[in-house]
């Protein structure tokens, strides 16, 4: 009786497999949420050093998670849609060249599923509509430079970008802002008074992050209060604010929240000591809702520990299917890629 026989190369591998093999080769890899043990000779005895989690991606990771794509025709064609499952567009050019590469492969758009946004720019909110899948966007609030202070009618980009947020049926947001862009200008007022409007619109939303020291204004108080009638927010993950607001007591007040994950500039936690956590120990049900999503670090044992086991991630992001992937890419093969249309690469002036 002849024995089965034994795939000799990757190639001959199934296709559903080959898609998990490559996804761990193009997906950037997450970083673990605890951060690294001190070097306490160097570094000061109340914080760990930075977190791996605030470096940026280099451009040789970039050209790694590239290069299974230029192995063979096969696997350009499986590891393109994983390769799109995140599109990070630091600047308005970035936003052209990827709405580009939609327009040429529309099938692309379909694999979406989180878009970072560096700036708001009228190409960013272009990409925004054209992918229908997105379930995670990721905002940095940046400065109207024709007009400051001026009338909120007159700045189109961020007009065009809320009217697209309106349409995503979102399940993950994280907001930032540029160092200069403050809460009291025309454009961070704009997008927060937008998204407030659309938050009751994200039935699945389950997870927002602040990505910056949030104070209390006439902008974030409303948009706080939206949160707390959000019926599947989970996760709430933000900076640790400066001093004392309640914003994030408002949105506790939401029945489904889970946890409250606050850390520092850098470093994935914070100190029992602080100001905040002072004041918000006389609020039992946020104080409970912090300790479960927030690693503390303890000063007189010069150690860094968590209070609670790490939570997992706050933005978790939904993986394609291996079926989805395999339809995905039977597309590509059928309409782009069998026709030898260029293929333009996010992120990298690549064309394959």
């Amino acid at each position: 009786m002849a024995s089965a026989q034994v795939p000799t190369s990757l190639s001959s591998f199934p296709e559903e497999l080959l898609a998990r093999i490559l996804a761990d080769c193009v997906i950037p890899q997450v970083m673990p949420v605890r951060p690294s043990w001190p070097p306490w000779h160097t570094q000061s005895i109340f914080f760990p050093r930075r977190s791996l989690l605030a470096q940026p991606t280099t451009h040789t990771s970039t050209c790694s998670r590239l290069s299974p794509l230029l192995v063979s025709r096969q696997f350009l064609r499986i590891g393109t849609p994983i390769y799109y499952q995140t599109l990070h567009l630091p600047t308005a050019t970035h936003a052209a060249r990827v709405l580009e590469t939609l327009i040429a492969q529309p099938v692309i758009a379909g694999a979406v599923r989180c878009v970072v946004l560096g700036c708001v720019s009228l190409e960013g909110a272009r990409v925004l509509r054209a992918c229908e899948r997105i379930e995670d966007v990721d905002i940095c609030m940046d400065v109207y430079e024709a007009n400051p202070r001026g009338d909120a009618s007159e700045d189109q980009d961020a007009q065009a970008l809320c009217d697209a947020l309106d349409q995503i049926d979102l399940k993950h947001l994280t907001i930032r802002r540029i160092p200069d862009a403050y809460l009291t200008l025309t454009r961070p007022k704009y997008l927060l008074e937008r998204i407030t409007k659309a938050v009751p619109g994200w039935f699945n939303l389950e997870s927002v992050h602040y990505a910056f020291k949030i104070s209390s204004t006439p902008a974030t108080r409303p948009l706080a209060e939206a949160l707390s009638h959000a019926p599947k927010l989970r996760s709430l993950k933000a900076q640790l604010p400066e001093i004392w607001n309640e914003l994030f007591l408002t949105i506790s007040n939401n029945p489904t929240l889970e946890q409250v994950a606050l850390y520092v500039e850098g470093v994935d936690g914070i100190l029992h000591t602080t100001m905040y956590m002072m004041e918000a120990r006389k609020h039992a049900h946020l104080s409970e809702l912090i300790k479960v999503g927030t690693t503390f670090f303890r000063t007189r044992a010069r150690t860094a520990a968590a209070a609670v086991p790490s939570p997992p991630s706050t933005r978790p992001s939904t993986p394609l299917s291996a079926s989805r992937v395999k339809e995905v890419a039977g597309e590509l093969m059928t309409h782009g890629l069998s026709q030898n249309v260029p293929l333009h690469v996010a992120g990298g002036s690549h064309e394959l």
